[in-house]
């Protein structure tokens, strides 16, 4: 990315700087080996894949490369959020992200420069991978 828009003055740590606040797992989640809680843990992968489609959308709108890609990307990640949500017990703990925090995300990411397009995309796929990641470590021990 630094070198296709040359805007990092050198500097990978503009890739660093992420105010998206995309989901991540912690240890109180109970998806890591030590503290395990499946039901907690499913809870917190569905929660975090509804949150992910929000700026899976985002992609889906604004990637310029194989759009087909995009859609893959979107829908696998619906499919896989319905299928861990047929396996939650309770599912009224599954937080949905607020449809008013959707428009506002979606109005603010629409504002941004092409650098910053291309960034904002890179570091979503990039918090996706890790995400899915340690969800399917999680999904392993189940």
């Amino acid at each position: 990315m630094c070198d296709k828009y040359n805007k990092c003055e050198d500097s990978k740590e503009a890739l660093a700087e992420n105010n998206l606040h995309l989901p991540k797992l912690a240890e109180k989640d109970g998806c890591f080996q030590s503290g395990f809680n499946q039901e907690t843990c499913l809870t917190r992968i569905t929660t975090g894949l509804l949150e992910f489609q929000i700026h899976l959308k985002y992609i889906q709108a604004n990637y310029e490369g194989n759009k087909e890609n995009a859609n893959s990307v979107y829908i696998s990640t619906k499919l896989l959020l319905q299928m861990l949500m047929r396996k939650v017990k309770s599912q009224d703990e599954v937080t949905t992200p607020d449809p008013t925090t959707d428009t506002s995300l979606q109005a603010i990411l629409k504002a941004q420069d092409e650098w910053l397009k291309h960034t904002t995309i890179h570091l979503i796929l990039r918090s996706l991978e890790d995400f899915l990641q340690f969800s399917l470590r999680a999904v392993r021990i189940m």
